[in-house]
């Protein structure tokens, strides 16, 4: 400070002052530096970590998608069944109901049971024989409206309602319906209801009447479409394998006054 004094001629304050005044600037400065110096030692160490997340976080979703990728090989894998080195095909081939009744079961809808007999599987076969692979069609899925194959939303023109069947197309109809039923998503006790009532359809007492099978086969046709239809909608669902005996005779003596009515008309 002495020098600073001889060499400006300040008086002892005047140096005090100066040195103090000195030293805040170098300091502040000082101070400035190392701020400036923390910050981009700070940003660098974010940048790098940032960095090694983001390494590590594809490290950990690299495994995942393979391993997703794996998975859906694994399911699709899993869709093709086993089969018998050492059994060939049998010498006749089942008939297949169309792709429309597939359809129809896949989406637990009413499906006349004509399209499971065998003139209904030979409709089906001589039907996609003849059309485009490429024909779509639109139908409705829930709230959604999709295109579809043509064959898969188009009812044949040829179908035979329920109620209208032989005896013996209703025989084989409602087995292979059942079996297609069986294949599907269906509930078991759905499908075990609907198994029953048809067992207890063509092992009722009825079927020796006169009319009898007529009138099983329309007590069938109404009593399935009403089944299905509430299942559709809301409230309490009956048990389609309980037969209302009650319903059943008057479908029986609706059978009979058409009969009549058509003897008289004669």
């Amino acid at each position: 400070m002495q020098a600073l004094m001889r060499a400006t001629g300040m008086t002892d304050e005047e140096a005090v002052t100066s040195l103090q005044t000195a030293w805040v600037t170098q300091n502040d400065a000082e101070r400035e530096r190392w701020e400036q110096e923390a910050e981009a030692r700070a940003a660098a160490e974010a940048q790098e970590e940032q960095r090694r997340r983001e390494e590590e976080q594809q490290q950990q979703t690299a495994p995942t998608i393979d391993e997703e990728g794996a998975e859906q090989s694994r399911k699709a894998r899993s869709k093709l069944r086993a089969f018998n080195p050492n059994v060939r095909v049998g010498n006749a081939l089942a008939p297949h109901p169309s792709s429309y009744a597939i359809n129809k079961l896949a989406n637990f809808e009413y499906c006349e049971l004509w399209y499971f007999s065998m003139e209904g599987c030979k409709d089906a076969l001589r039907t996609q024989r003849t059309e485009a692979d490429d024909s779509f069609g639109m139908t409705r899925i829930g709230e959604l409206v999709t295109l579809r194959p043509v064959a898969s939303v188009q009812a044949s023109k040829h179908v035979i309602q329920d109620e209208d069947l032989t005896w013996e197309q209703f025989h084989y109809a409602h087995r292979c319906f059942i079996q297609h039923i069986m294949k599907s998503e269906w509930p078991d006790e759905h499908a075990q209801a609907l198994l029953c009532f048809f067992i207890e359809i063509e092992s009722s007492p009825f079927v020796t009447r006169e009319n009898g099978k007529k009138a099983l086969l329309t007590y069938a046709a109404r009593v399935r479409r009403n089944w299905m239809d509430m299942m559709k909608g809301g409230g309490e669902v009956f048990n389609i394998a309980l037969i209302n005996n009650e319903l059943l005779e008057s479908v029986s003596r609706e059978i009979q006054s058409k009969m009549m009515a058509e003897l008289q008309r004669q």
